[in-house]
C-alpha cells in the first residue's frame, strides 16, 4: 500500500510539473511573439497593413510601396538575407480579413526596381481593381 501511495504521489508531482511549464512556456511565446511571427519553418515572413506598415517580420528588412507605378495595392517586400534565392523559392501570400486578389512575384520586377533581394506584391479588391489591402507573406 505505501509503494502504491508514493507512487501516486510521484504521478501528481509529475502532472503538476507538466502543467506548470506549459504554463510558463505559454505565457514566455504570448509574450515574445508581438515582434515575430510563429513561423518556425519559414525563412522570411512579414504581416503587412493595407498602408504598407510592417504588424510582426520574420527575416525582413523592410516593406515600401512599389516605386514603379502609381497603382494602389503594390508592396515591396526586401527580406533581409541577400543569400535568398527567390526566384527558385516558394513564396506565398494572402490577404488578411479582407477580400479580394493577391499576387507575389518573387523574382526581380520593375515595380520594385528589379530588385533580387525583394518580392513585389499586388492587392486588388473583390472586382480585380488594385486596392490596398493587408497580407501576409512567406518565403519557404
Amino acid at each position: 500500500m505505501r509503494t502504491s501511495a508514493s507512487r501516486s504521489s510521484r504521478v501528481v508531482a509529475l502532472a503538476l510539473g507538466a502543467v506548470t511549464s506549459l504554463a510558463v512556456l505559454s505565457g514566455t511565446a504570448a509574450a515574445a511573439g508581438m515582434d515575430a511571427p510563429y513561423a518556425p519553418y519559414a525563412r522570411a515572413a512579414a504581416k503587412v497593413s493595407g498602408t504598407g506598415s510592417v504588424l510582426a517580420s520574420k527575416n525582413v528588412a523592410a516593406v515600401s510601396r512599389g516605386t514603379g507605378t502609381s497603382q494602389a495595392g503594390v508592396y515591396c517586400v526586401r527580406v533581409s538575407d541577400s543569400n535568398f534565392d527567390l526566384s527558385s523559392a516558394a513564396v506565398l501570400a494572402t490577404l488578411n480579413n479582407s477580400r479580394g486578389g493577391i499576387t507575389a512575384i518573387g523574382s526581380p520586377h520593375g515595380y520594385c526596381g528589379n530588385a533580387t533581394d525583394t518580392i513585389t506584391v499586388v492587392t486588388s479588391d473583390s472586382s480585380g481593381n488594385s486596392a490596398d489591402r493587408p497580407f501576409t507573406v512567406a518565403v519557404l
